[in-house]
């Protein structure tokens, strides 16, 4: 596969954590001639990258948040989880470096990542796994395939569950890779209001395929999930005992030494 046919495409909100995070990443380095596109100012993750999918040149996609580093070899690990399922004849929908398929499993997704304040995350992986559904700081499509983004889903969640469940209704699999990268993120100590609106159009949207498995909630039939976690933040809120949050650091890099020794790198 020619690595020139690769676009990058994130939804920006600040120049300052693009260039100390992704465009630090050796693969997007200034001498590559992958394309690179920066969308800002739109309400919703969906429609800053459907407007990206009408400019891009490269016929795999990669949709990556601002704050994420990718490492020296993680293109060539995206390239070789593609190589082989393209070389078993799988047809995939999304890929992805952390994801989950059921509860079952535990609540360690699949993939190893970095984020800050949670440390390393994920079981570790030596091939492609199929998942459910993926996280949404890195998700890889094939251009091909023709699938975007529903512009409906509010605000910047679970777009690439979504995502995962359109891959799914139209017969492609989707599929985690053992491809470690670093997201540098600012903690969140409990979900947003306009998660759970997304999160409640994604029920409504997708009643037939519940229990979906997410990698920070389960969206279910009855909330379980969802309940449980919102009364958790506000008697956390009442007894003052959410502590502070880790914010991101000033250099991604610097992560490397501490999660390199489990990662697949």
């Amino acid at each position: 596969m020619n690595v020139e046919k690769i676009s990058f495409i994130a939804a920006v909100n600040n120049r300052l954590v693009l260039e100390r995070n992704l465009l630090r990443s050796p693969a997007l380095a200034a001498g590559h001639q992958h394309q690179i596109l920066i969308k800002e100012g739109f309400s919703s993750a969906s429609m800053a990258y459907n407007e990206a999918v009408k400019e891009a040149t490269g016929d795999i996609l990669v949709f990556i948040h601002q704050d994420v580093y990718l490492p020296q070899d993680w293109l060539a690990n995206m390239l070789a989880a593609i190589a082989q399922l393209d070389c078993r004849g799988i047809r995939w929908g999304v890929l992805g470096c952390y994801g989950v398929r059921r509860q079952s499993e535990g609540s360690m997704g699949l993939g190893q990542v970095y984020s800050t304040g949670w440390g390393l995350q994920g079981k570790p992986i030596s091939d492609p796994e199929p998942v459910q559904t993926l996280d949404e700081i890195v998700l890889i499509t094939r251009a091909s395939n023709g699938l975007t983004f529903d512009s409906s889903l509010p605000s910047f969640h679970l777009y690439g569950t979504d995502l995962c469940l359109i891959a799914r209704a139209r017969g492609l699999q989707n599929f985690v890779i053992p491809a470690f990268c670093v997201h540098n993120t600012n903690q969140l100590l409990e979900l947003p209001t306009d998660f759970y609106k997304c999160y409640s159009y994604v029920k409504r949207k997708w009643k037939s395929q519940l229990p979906i498995y997410t990698s920070c909630i389960e969206i279910s039939r009855f909330d379980v999930d969802m309940v449980k976690r919102r009364l958790q933040a506000a008697v956390l809120r009442g007894l003052k005992l959410q502590g502070t949050p880790a914010l991101r650091i000033d250099d991604p890099r610097t992560a490397i030494p501490v999660a390199g020794d489990f990662a697949n790198t």
